[in-house]
């Protein structure tokens, strides 16, 4: 099977820094493999916030997550700071690819990407929705 390919984006609209915790980290001592997923929910998060929008208020529809991906690139160990920048990959009609590049500051090492695709969603109608104008407008500018 091939590795996983996720494309960059040209560029990225949201950064933030993580500072690893003891419960991020595995049995061989560094960053699990499952809290990279989980850094990527809490860069999501944070940009989310600082747009006051949140996964169900966003920009009139509700997100939720098609699939995943993660490239791993170099181990992450305790107090390590992690930049994590968001940028945004293919759209459709329907869904986006959020892309997260994530670098240890600490080691100066790529540490991973992660592409996560979410699609626009009614929870009412539980019935996909058109991505909202308001969402190519914001990462735009």
């Amino acid at each position: 099977m091939a590795r996983i390919q996720i494309t960059e984006p040209d560029h990225y609209f949201f950064e933030t820094v993580y500072q690893i915790a003891v419960s991020d980290l595995n049995y061989g001592n560094h960053l699990s493999n499952d809290k990279v997923l989980v850094l990527a929910h809490e860069t999501r998060m944070r940009w989310l916030k600082e747009n006051e929008k949140s996964e169900l208020d966003f920009w009139g529809t509700s997100l939720i997550q098609g699939d995943a991906g993660i490239v791993y690139k170099s181990e992450g160990f305790y107090g390590d700071k992690i930049k994590i920048e968001l940028g945004v990959g293919e759209i459709t009609q329907t869904s986006f690819d959020l892309i997260y590049k994530m670098f240890n500051e600490t080691t100066g090492k790529p540490l991973a990407l992660v592409k996560t695709r979410m699609v626009c969603f009614n929870y009412s109608s539980r019935k996909v929705e058109l991505v909202p104008e308001g969402f190519g407008l914001k990462i735009k500018s």
